[in-house]
C-alpha cells in the first residue's frame, strides 16, 4: 500500500466511448488512483488487492462494459474481464463524473465482481457493452 500522497495516472479515460454509451458529457482527462483511493481498496477490499491494483490501467483503457449504479449519480462503473491467477476475474473501477483541480478523473473504488453481479446488472441496465463509433 502506497503512503505518499502523489495519485498514480492509470490512463486516459476513453470520453468519447463512455459519452456514447452513457450520454454524458465528459471532457477529456486521465483516470488516475489518489493514495486516499488506493488505502480504501486496499482495506476494504484486502482479498482483491493486488489484482484490482494490477488491472486498473487496462479496466480504464478498455472496459468490457460501461455502466451506472442508480444507487451512485455521481460516479460511473468501467468493468473488465482480466486474467488473474485463478483464470478470468472481473474488475470494476468507480469513476466519478466530475474532473477534480487538475482536470482528472478520481478512481475512488475498485475490487471485483462475480459473473452473478455482473449477470445482474446488465438484466436490470445498470452495465451494458460499450457503444462503438458507428460508420461515417
Amino acid at each position: 500500500m502506497r503512503n505518499d500522497a502523489t495519485p498514480i495516472i492509470l490512463g486516459v479515460l476513453p470520453v468519447d466511448l463512455i459519452n456514447r454509451t452513457l450520454g454524458t458529457e465528459l471532457e477529456p482527462g486521465d483516470a488516475i488512483l489518489t493514495a486516499t483511493a488506493d488505502r480504501h481498496i486496499a482495506n476494504d477490499h484486502p482479498n482483491d488487492y493486488g489484482l484490482v491494483k494490477a488491472s486498473l490501467g487496462l479496466v480504464i483503457e478498455s472496459p468490457t462494459y460501461i455502466g451506472q449504479s442508480p444507487h451512485h449519480a455521481e460516479s460511473f462503473e468501467l468493468v473488465r474481464r482480466v486474467v488473474g491467477s485463478n483464470g478470468i476475474d472481473i474488475v470494476l473501477a468507480a469513476i466519478t463524473l466530475t474532473r477534480n483541480e487538475y482536470g482528472n478523473y478520481n478512481v475512488h473504488s475498485a475490487y471485483r465482481l462475480t459473473e452473478e453481479k455482473v449477470t445482474g446488472r446488465i438484466k436490470r441496465g445498470h452495465l451494458c457493452l460499450p457503444k462503438k463509433k458507428g460508420p461515417g
